[in-house]
């Protein structure tokens, strides 16, 4: 049912707390389910509460090793930009999803060449936490697979252009 509050909570590999929130579900298309956020919405953060500046749509897939947000401003100014992040595949618990992410995060403006962002947290992170070496090339081929889908502007970066 559209608009029902589905639970999001990701933490580091260590299991310590990261992300934690409240989402509007959209749709569950076989893998993916999608939901939304507002702006003014406050989010929990292993940092402290934070305030999305931005409506949101979140891109959960099950059986991909990354999510994406799609960022758009408030003032009715269009998309900002896709905020992918380099995660595990999303464990779904009825209205609960809970992921862990794994540092490595891509930036995808809507015109002009996607960003790789991160890559020391994640080479530290990685050493510290002790990463399986085939978490490890899942996370890398997840980044490999975000910029190949943005540079073709597939689906979720379809209204992006070169």
């Amino acid at each position: 049912m559209t608009g029902r509050t589905i639970h999001v909570r990701s933490t580091k590999y260590d299991g310590s707390p990261h992300w934690e929130f409240d989402s509007s579900f959209v749709l569950e298309e076989g893998p993916l389910l999608i939901t939304l956020n507002f702006t003014g919405e406050e989010l929990q953060t292993s940092d402290g509460p934070w305030t999305n500046p931005y409506h949101t749509r979140n891109h959960f897939w099950s059986d991909r090793w990354y999510n994406v947000m799609r960022l758009e401003r408030p003032d009715g100014g269009g998309l900002e930009r896709w905020y992918c992040n380099i995660t595990t595949p999303t464990q779904r618990d009825g209205d609960r999803i809970q992921y862990v992410d794994l540092d490595l995060d891509v930036h995808v403006p809507p015109k002009g060449e996607p960003e790789i962002l991160d890559e020391d947290e994640f080479l530290e992170n990685s050493a510290r936490m002790s990463y399986p070496p085939e978490v490890i090339a899942h996370a890398r081929n997840a980044v490999d697979e975000l910029l190949a889908l943005a540079k073709d502007a597939q689906f979720p970066f379809e209204e992006r252009s070169a």
